[in-house]
């Protein structure tokens, strides 16, 4: 054999991947067709977030008045946020370069096709033989065939973040992760967005104060919503005009419209579909805890296993294989798994949701405590949103916990490592947390479980 791993995609899952192996003393080879870093680098999580990053700056100079900063003629150049996206996503794409350079780890800079459970066959004919593969194919946006998407008018997500002028005014198709982030985006830079959603709430996977509560912070930036209600027909009369009509009778002709509703994998044209690789729901490739398939020396990591379609997912999936592999046992607890979402007021989760103990009719305790009782968030202007954090019905262990709110992400960590490692709450409650910081909040409401919050009654 040529290799002990050969990695199909260079993504975050299969990067990571390789790396790690690299790392173990494996010998290692990846084959990607495009640039390393995949959907999240390229397209996804570090260019919305850099043009987040230019929103949030709009958002703070139009709420100037508020801390006293008189801030007149305010205006921005989109060309010049999405050259400043760009340039953050090459260099970081060209730091994964080195990376691999200085590890010494080959690129098969063309697309591949599993030929068997050993072999890895380039496009331009290159045999790769491998002692374990590990498939890290990922997903791209969905095409729905009519949603009329020409990449113009009707958008994926890619090609939002490739627009030269801010639509006038735009529908996003989908109330999830990628509606929500993109609307509150372009509201900010002067879209008039309506967001239409078929279920009952916006982000319908979050807990559903969550929910209602990024509902009403988008209603009071004049984001339009229309809920339980489906795209029945797009049609393109001319550039810059949409034509949608709804499920419920309406219709209305829009700028642009985006469609984000959903991603699909990437298993056919591969070899995958060939080799007999056993499939869940048909969609999504079938691991077990060691992210083996049904082949024992084939792994599939990321988004093809329809587990959780999240980078870091991805990556950490790519190290549970890669040290299968290696010999060291180390499984992965997706409970324990957080999600964030990069809205204003922004969102990050662990676990489970009210809704769902509630349904399971699971004993549990919940406490929730308000951004707008830290005196950081006052100081700081942003005090929409709270804590929140269920346990079992001693209040012992965390059983999910959720955030809207400033830095949502990075608070959310603390109760991540709490869950993840099986820490009883007072392992928390008995740390102390500096003042005055936004931290505090955790605290407080993990004190309002034993009914001890400082703060709040």
């Amino acid at each position: 054999m040529d290799y002990r791993v050969a990695v199909l995609g260079g993504g975050p899952g299969g990067y990571t991947a390789a790396i790690r192996a690299s790392q173990l003393g494996l010998s290692v080879i990846i084959i990607e067709k495009a640039k390393l870093g995949g959907t999240c680098l390229n397209w996804g999580c570090i260019p919305t977030k850099a043009i987040l990053s230019c929103t949030d700056v709009l958002d703070k100079i139009k709420k100037s008045e508020e801390f006293g900063i008189r801030v007149e003629n305010v205006s921005f150049d989109l060309k010049k946020i999405m050259l400043r996206k760009q340039e953050i996503v090459e260099s970081l794409v060209q730091g994964l370069d080195k990376l691999f350079k200085l590890r010494k780890i080959e690129i098969v800079r063309e697309s591949g096709c599993v030929t068997s459970a050993n072999e890895i066959t380039t496009a331009s004919g290159r045999k790769i033989t491998a002692e374990n593969i590990i498939l890290a194919t990922g997903s791209e946006p969905l095409n729905i065939p009519f949603f009329n998407i020409d990449h113009k008018n009707v958008l994926t997500s890619n090609d939002a973040l490739s627009l030269e002028e801010v639509p006038e005014k735009m529908l996003v198709i989908g109330g999830g992760v990628v509606g929500c982030e993109f609307s509150g985006i372009f509201n900010e830079l002067g879209s008039k967005i309506t967001i239409v959603e078929m279920l009952d709430y916006l982000l319908p996977t979050e807990d559903n104060q969550v929910s209602r509560t990024i509902q009403t912070a988008f209603k009071k930036k004049g984001i339009d919503f229309k809920l339980k209600t489906k795209v029945e027909d797009v049609t393109i009369p001319n550039d810059d005009e949409v034509r949608v009509k709804f499920s419920d009778g309406t219709e209305d002709t829009f700028t642009k419209v985006l469609a984000a509703g959903g991603r699909s994998v990437n298993i056919k044209g591969n070899g995958i579909d060939e080799l007999g690789i056993e499939l869940e729901d048909g969609r999504f490739i079938k691991i077990n805890e060691y992210m083996q398939t049904n082949i024992p020396n084939v792994y599939a990591i990321g988004d093809i296993t329809g587990k959780m379609m999240l980078a870091h997912v991805a990556s950490a999936q790519g190290i549970t294989a890669v040290s299968h592999i290696a010999g060291i046992k180390k499984e992965l607890d997706y409970s324990s798994i957080p999600s964030a979402i990069f809205t204003t007021p922004e969102i990050a989760s662990v676990g489970l949701r009210e809704q769902e103990l509630k349904e399971s009719n699971t004993e549990f305790r919940v406490s929730r405590f308000s951004f707008a009782a830290s005196g950081k968030a006052k100081g700081m202007g942003e005090t929409d949103g709270f804590v929140k954090i269920l346990t079992d019905s001693t209040g012992e262990y965390v059983l999910g916990a959720h955030i809207i709110g400033p830095h949502a992400s990075d608070l959310l960590q603390e109760l991540v490592i709490v869950k993840e490692n099986k820490l009883s709450l007072h392992k928390l409650i008995n740390a102390v947390h500096s003042h005055p910081t936004l931290s505090e909040c955790v605290l407080e409401a993990a004190e309002g479980i034993f009914k001890m919050s400082i703060h709040s009654v």
